[in-house]
């Protein structure tokens, strides 16, 4: 095999103004990590900032190899690099039964790698494959369980590690390519049925007005009887076993959904963040208190300011402005993106780039969603703005399948 039959170096065909508001958000985030890890009298919180550096140039190599890798090369191994993501994803489970680490991350000695993290880009691959081979019509139910079954061995292994976050990744970018790819909007509603299922079981009454809407729904748009009582019934089945799922998940993580509810349930203790965040966010005002000079960051207040909490460092500091800013640089990246998968040269390169801005896009809501208290803190960080090395090559690597999808 020689290079050119992997790589096809066109970097004419690169979208300069995704990669200028993409380096544009990275700035930011070192101005923030820097702001966030700095503390008077004291230099050694600053190896936040110099790694951010190093994860930078690491996340841009990636942009590069993600976005020159052939088409025709994604396509013949997808299969083979969806494999090697399972079997990264299998590892530190190995790796924590014999005493090594943990369930999340492969610890390399000098640096650890999250596979959870590149999984994200692999999976996008194998669905954008699938959708755009999958030989079933759009109108049968039976179109989804291949791609189903890709995406559940992942998100399977993901949380059990656990990481509801990231599985939560995983199910959006699922949802989002399957509808692009022209499955009907029904169907995709009865996927996603058990999941508010479960949360409508935790109140009787609301259960209730879910299942009358849901048998609404089913027997209105579905002339198969037997289907849709079975449909039917499955959820009810599911709201049931809802306690017995509820009592899986782990203990910080059922406080965590609670206190998404009620964050001064737990005022001293998994609502703290919460509570903490928007004081942060609130008392930044119009135009901030301006650079270095937060008190919740800077007199220490709040937790995991510099990964998951950094939106609410920014807000603090740089104001509605800042964040607005920020902002309007994510929205106008969606759009463009949108637009690029529109005009895309085929539904291959379609799928990548619809992937690759579902998964930055639920990223983006899920982090300012957990930061105002409209979510549960799942820990997942802000894109191209949050500390972290494995995070940021992701980021990278996601913007450079859209890229990817985006050339010739």
């Amino acid at each position: 095999m020689r290079f050119k039959d992997f790589f096809s170096l066109k970097f004419s065909q690169i979208d300069i103004s995704t990669l200028v508001l993409v380096f544009i958000l990275s700035a930011f985030g070192l101005v923030a990590i820097y702001s966030a890890s700095y503390f008077v009298g004291s230099e050694s919180n600053m190896q936040y900032f110099w790694k951010q550096m190093l994860g930078l140039v690491s996340g841009v190599l990636m942009l590069i190899i993600l976005f020159s890798l052939r088409k025709s090369f994604l396509l013949s191994y997808a299969e083979v690099l969806y494999l090697i993501g399972i079997g990264l994803l299998i590892i530190p489970f190995i790796l924590s039964l014999i005493g090594f680490g943990t369930s999340r991350w492969i610890n390399l000695g000098i640096f650890q790698i999250q596979p959870s993290e590149y999984m994200k880009f692999l999976l996008i691959i194998m669905l954008a494959k699938v959708f755009s081979e999958n030989r079933r019509s759009t109108d049968n139910f039976g179109y989804v369980f291949y791609p189903l079954l890709i995406l559940l061995l992942p998100a399977g292994l993901v949380f059990i590690q656990p990481d509801l976050g990231t599985t939560l990744i995983y199910i959006v970018v699922f949802s989002v390519m399957l509808f692009a790819s022209g499955y009907r909007l029904y169907y995709i509603f009865l996927l996603l049925a058990p999941f508010i299922t479960m949360l409508a079981a935790f109140n009787s009454w609301v259960f209730l007005i879910w299942g009358l809407l849901l048998a609404l729904v089913i027997f209105l748009n579905n002339k198969n009887v037997i289907f849709s009582v079975g449909m039917f019934l499955g959820n009810v089945l599911v709201g049931v076993l809802t306690p017995y799922f509820w009592s899986v998940i782990k203990p910080y993580q059922q406080q965590r959904i609670l206190t998404m509810l009620n964050p001064r349930l737990d005022p001293m203790g998994a609502g703290y963040q919460v509570i903490q965040s928007q004081i942060a966010i609130g008392s930044g005002g119009l135009h901030g208190k301006g650079f270095l000079q937060g008190t919740q960051s800077h007199l220490n207040f709040l937790p995991e300011q510099h990964t998951d909490f950094i939106f609410s460092v920014v807000s603090e500091e740089f104001g509605f402005i800042g964040i607005s800013v920020i902002l309007f640089i994510y929205c106008f990246l969606i759009i463009r993106w949108l637009g690029m998968a529109r005009t895309a040269k085929s539904t291959f390169s379609a799928m990548l780039i619809i992937g690759g801005t579902a998964a930055l896009l639920a990223h983006i809501l899920i982090n300012v969603g957990m930061t105002v208290g409209l979510l549960p803190v799942t820990g997942k960080p802000l894109p191209f703005i949050s500390y972290g090395g494995s995070f940021l090559m992701t980021s990278f690597g996601l913007v450079g399948l859209v890229l990817n999808g985006n050339a010739e």
